[in-house]
């Protein structure tokens, strides 16, 4: 079995007690979070902040304590195996600057309307989590 490994973040800013999470619409239609390839000597967190900055320019404190993966098989590459690292970050910066060659659209939207937008049902597992975290911790 051959692995593909991507990492990214759930980044998140919170404005009057609710959370708003930047959720990207690739170029291929489908919703979810910025994510990327690791590159050779780079650790998953570090991957993670690089393609958060390349696919939207926004920059995070990284939440300690929060790293949830996924795997799925990749259907157009056989005996292929996908696996997803996500980080938690807050924001630090809020203008959104989408990389044109990879994402076709990108925002921050409430908790509910991200639910209500992900293509899949792993990474809304994932804001979930993410959700109950933070709400848990006062983050």
């Amino acid at each position: 079995m051959n692995y593909i490994k991507s990492c990214g973040f759930v980044a998140y800013k919170r404005i009057e007690n609710q959370n708003y999470y930047l959720i990207i619409k690739g170029l291929n239609g489908d919703i979810g979070f910025p994510k990327g390839h690791m590159e050779i000597g780079e650790s998953e967190l570090q991957t993670a902040i690089r393609e958060l900055k390349e696919e939207t320019g926004i920059e995070v404190n990284t939440v300690s304590g929060f790293r949830r993966q996924v795997e799925y098989p990749l259907s157009r590459i056989p005996n292929t195996v996908k696996q997803s690292v996500y980080f938690l970050g807050k924001c630090i910066s809020y203008s959104i600057i989408p990389q044109e060659t990879e994402i076709a659209e990108a925002q921050f939207v409430s908790y509910e309307d991200a639910l209500n937008v992900l293509a899949f049902k792993e990474t809304k597992d994932i804001l979930r989590d993410a959700e109950s975290f933070i709400n848990g911790n006062e983050i």
